[in-house]
């Protein structure tokens, strides 16, 4: 039996020697025969040179547009609409002083029936009433005003303003002007007292001078000096408007001259000393170039209404107080309506050449040479008249501009002395009605029979 220990040995010496062999063939590189051999490295033939042709369209699979869908093209944004003034626009600046219950006792009171009465016209009428501050800034060139439109102002700061006009101007939502003189305020009596101006002022009433002492400015230099007449100038001017300015802390943009009494130099003056206007009593309407310093009004004398109707008689219109306003959603007794009116009132349109039209055959019979239609920023236009169904129509021939647009039509009836008049108001889409249009394929008009045409007044 051979000897364990003796085989261990041996079996060690073995492994020994097959880890010198190994090291020595590592070391004279054998070992690599023994290992995984690699593939051979290929190259890459080189593309032969593109023709013209071929870089062409090469730039163009580049570009990457020739992927993008097809369809329509996209559609640019509208462009923003230009402000654009319109200077066709008229305005009348109302004046009223004093007020009582029933029966004034001189020219300068009015009464409260008739003052309701002449609010009530106005708003059945559509003319608007607006701030003295957008007259302002329509004559600065800085926003547009109503086609025709009306400035209430109330002189001198009497007691009647307060009790009896205001709560009539806070139920209608008409603003106002009150010129005020500085010694006539809280001064008891019938005067305004300060807090009774901060009210009105608070709800939105817009303030302005009408001097110190309410003397004719160009009347009182007799006894002065011309350096005393000057310095009395400039009180009466410029110290009464730091005055109300500091008094109720509101800005006080416009003069009243006391009696309408003015010269040149006045005027100049005022303009100088930082009003943006000043106001007479002279009774005409005010256009866009109608001097700043020299704005006329329409004083209203007694419960007399000589001088409402000519400050709301537009461009040869018949006055509101001489005419019947028909109202766009009247009916008859069976529920139809009495007009029919395109655009429809207060809608929105897109066509900025759009068709006028009122059909107003359930009126009766009216006087074809009667009939006048102004449209705001033309004035009057020419109509064509349909006898048979009493059809008054009227494309518009130049692209409307501004976002709103006022119709006023008005005609006399067979046997009646009083004009009818029609007013409404419609809206223009102005982003949409800039969009690109897709051309379709038109309808067939019908004739609408014979018409019979009318220029406008």
């Amino acid at each position: 039996m051979k000897n364990p220990v003796l085989t261990l040995k041996l079996v060690a010496l073995s492994l020994v020697k097959a880890l010198l062999c190994l090291c020595l063939m590592t070391s004279c590189g054998k070992l690599k025969e023994f290992l995984p051999k690699q593939s051979p490295k290929l190259e890459i033939p080189k593309e032969a040179p593109l023709t013209a042709e071929e870089e062409k369209m090469q730039k163009i699979l580049e570009d990457g547009k020739v992927f993008a869908p097809v369809g329509e093209p996209a559609v640019p944004a509208p462009a923003a609409v230009a402000f654009e003034l319109n200077k066709s626009a008229m305005v009348s600046i109302l004046l009223y002083h004093d007020f009582v219950e029933r029966i004034p006792r001189n020219e300068m009171m009015v009464s409260v029936p008739v003052f309701r009465a002449q609010l009530q016209a106005l708003k059945d009428a559509n003319i608007s009433v607006i701030p003295m501050s957008d007259l302002l800034a329509w004559k600065r060139g800085e926003k547009n005003i109503p086609e025709e439109s009306v400035v209430i102002t109330l002189d001198d700061g009497w007691l009647g303003v307060h009790e009896l006009a205001f709560p009539i101007l806070k139920e209608f939502g008409y603003p106002f002007t009150i010129y005020l003189y500085k010694k006539y305020v809280n001064s008891g009596g019938r005067s305004l007292k300060v807090e009774q101006i901060n009210e009105m002022l608070k709800y939105g009433a817009e303030l302005g001078s009408h001097s110190v002492s309410h003397q004719p400015l160009d009347l009182s230099k007799k006894g002065k000096t011309d350096e005393q007449y000057l310095v009395w100038l400039n009180e009466e001017i410029v110290e009464s408007k730091k005055w109300l300015e500091e008094t109720f802390q509101v800005p006080c943009k416009t003069f009243a001259y006391p009696y309408g009494n003015k010269t040149d130099e006045i005027v100049k003056m005022t303009m100088e000393a930082g009003y943006e206007a000043a106001v007479t009593v002279n009774p005409q309407k005010i256009t866009w170039d109608t001097m700043n310093g020299k704005l006329p009004r329409f004083t209203q004398l007694g419960d007399k209404d000589v001088n409402f109707k000519l400050a709301t008689s537009f461009r040869g219109s018949n006055d509101v107080s001489n005419s019947k306003f028909i109202k766009t959603d009247a009916v008859d007794e069976k529920g139809k309506k009495l007009v029919q009116l395109t655009p429809t009132p207060n809608s929105t349109i897109t066509d900025r050449l759009p068709l006028i039209e009122a059909d107003i055959s359930q009126l009766g019979d009216i006087i074809p040479e009667s009939i006048v239609l102004r449209l705001s920023g033309f004035g009057a236009v020419p109509v064509e008249y349909d006898p048979a169904k009493k059809i008054i129509r009227y494309r518009v021939a130049q692209k409307l501009r501004t976002k709103e647009c006022t119709v006023a039509l008005s005609f006399k009836k067979s046997g009646d002395d009083k004009a009818e008049i029609l007013n409404w108001k419609f809206t223009i889409d102005q982003k949409a009605s800039y969009q690109p249009i897709t051309a379709v394929e038109p309808s067939p008009v019908k004739s609408p029979g014979p018409v019979e045409v009318r220029k406008g007044a």
